[in-house]
């Protein structure tokens, strides 16, 4: 049986991949989208979904527009990294049939999570605002939802958005945080350090624009996101953040190494705000456990097949 997801997503260039693969995906039924800011605006991350779900022909799932701005402060965008209009400046229309629903993003997650209790994953691909103010309507969400994996953190990497503090963490601190301490539910933060280097290049854009009219559409949002990523790489290539997230909820066996550690988001350093902070100690004297006991664990995976990821994307993408 399908697994069912919920995909809340910030719609920039590899989120568009993720969405992609989660509604290419036979192991997934994708039950909603919600969008939330982070890349860019709400407005555009909103219009990039409806606009995707029309190319896949899925206009009948709700699509729900979620939070424009974090928990505290004032949003930032990427439009160097996604472009001005998060997927590449590709110059898409916009949506001709699909339209938000009525319901705010955190009331559509509740409202799911209480329909189909125990049986929802929770994929976040941005910040985690709307599953926070999610949390805020619904104490009790964790006993209904028992899955969160999220595109986001840096365990034993450096940031990329600072010399500590990932993209997605650093947007809404205070939201990570909020998410991450809830003890009710297993989190899976699929962070910098496997997304980093879980790459496609110039062969894999070549495949993905001689498929199907679905892949040529994530082809075409691709380059500007590559040449951004080519002056950090040295070659012309680029991450797979998102889709890699949900390839590891479609086929586990892509996670080859994995940790469970207790990790907090720092709310308050100058230099270190939106750091995800992972206590790897542990007290001898107290049968191994962390020293951090009354944090909740959060699994991290270390490794992945890059292989085995990479031919699952292109493949499903370019039918």
């Amino acid at each position: 049986m399908a697994i069912k997801v919920i995909v809340d997503t910030d719609t920039g260039v590899d989120d568009a991949m993720g969405c992609a693969l989660a509604l290419r995906s036979p192991e997934l039924d994708v039950v909603a989208f919600t969008s939330v800011f982070g890349n860019v605006s709400v407005e555009l991350t909103t219009e990039n979904t409806a606009y995707l779900m029309e190319m896949f022909g899925r206009p009948e799932i709700p699509l729900a527009r979620g939070a424009g701005r974090a928990l505290v402060g004032s949003p930032n965008y990427s439009p160097f990294v996604h472009g001005d209009d998060g997927v590449g400046n590709a110059g898409f229309e916009k949506a001709k049939v699909v339209k938000p629903v009525r319901q705010s993003a955190a009331e559509l997650t509740v409202e799911l999570a209480r329909k189909h209790p125990g049986e929802i994953t929770f994929i976040a691909l941005g910040p985690l605002t709307n599953l926070a103010l999610a949390l805020a309507i619904d104490p009790e969400l964790p006993k209904f939802l028992p899955r969160v994996v999220w595109m986001g953190g840096a365990a034993f990497v450096p940031g990329n958005v600072t010399a500590v503090a990932e993209a997605d963490a650093w947007h809404d601190p205070e939201g990570a945080q909020m998410v991450l301490q809830q003890a009710g539910w297993r989190v899976d933060m699929v962070g910098l350090d496997v997304t980093d280097d879980t790459l496609l290049d110039e062969a894999d854009l070549t495949r993905l624009q001689a498929g199907s009219p679905q892949s040529r559409y994530i082809a075409a949002m691709m380059p500007f996101y590559m040449d951004f990523y080519s002056a950090k790489l040295g070659r012309y290539a680029c991450a797979a953040h998102s889709a890699l997230t949900v390839a590891i909820v479609a086929d586990p066996a892509i996670v080859t190494a994995q940790e469970a550690y207790p990790v907090q988001v720092e709310l308050s350093g100058r230099l270190t705000r939106g750091m995800t902070v992972v206590d790897r100690r542990r007290n001898n004297s107290n049968g191994g456990q962390p020293e951090w006991k009354d944090t909740p664990l959060t699994n991290i995976p270390t490794d992945v097949d890059r292989l085995r990821f990479r031919e699952m994307f292109l493949s499903r993408i370019e039918k």
